[in-house]
């Protein structure tokens, strides 16, 4: 009869030691979903951070470009005007 006994208890145990298990995580699953959140939010900032910084290598190119004294002449040549001393500015007439 001691077999028998044992028997009948070990699923008992079993099923007792599932529920207090179940209910030690239940705090903790709220937690654990944060923290997934977190990670996923810290991968986006990440992707957004290394695609701004693509951008500000891009628009540092650009005003280098920009700044640069042949740009500035091509600018001024070709929208304002303006001509070197010495040269006479060729207007085109377009009916």
């Amino acid at each position: 009869m001691t077999m028998s006994n044992n028997t009948r208890k070990s699923p008992l145990k079993l099923i007792l030691s599932v529920v207090l298990i179940v209910l030690l995580l239940i705090p903790i699953a709220p937690q654990v979903k944060n923290i997934w959140d977190l990670h996923k939010q810290i991968e986006s900032l990440e992707k957004q951070k290394a695609e701004l910084i693509a951008t500000q290598e891009e628009l540092k190119q650009e005003l280098q470009q920009a700044s640069s004294m042949a740009t500035v002449e091509k600018i001024a040549r070709e929208q304002l005007g303006m001509v070197k001393p010495g040269e006479s500015r060729i207007i085109e007439y377009l009916p």
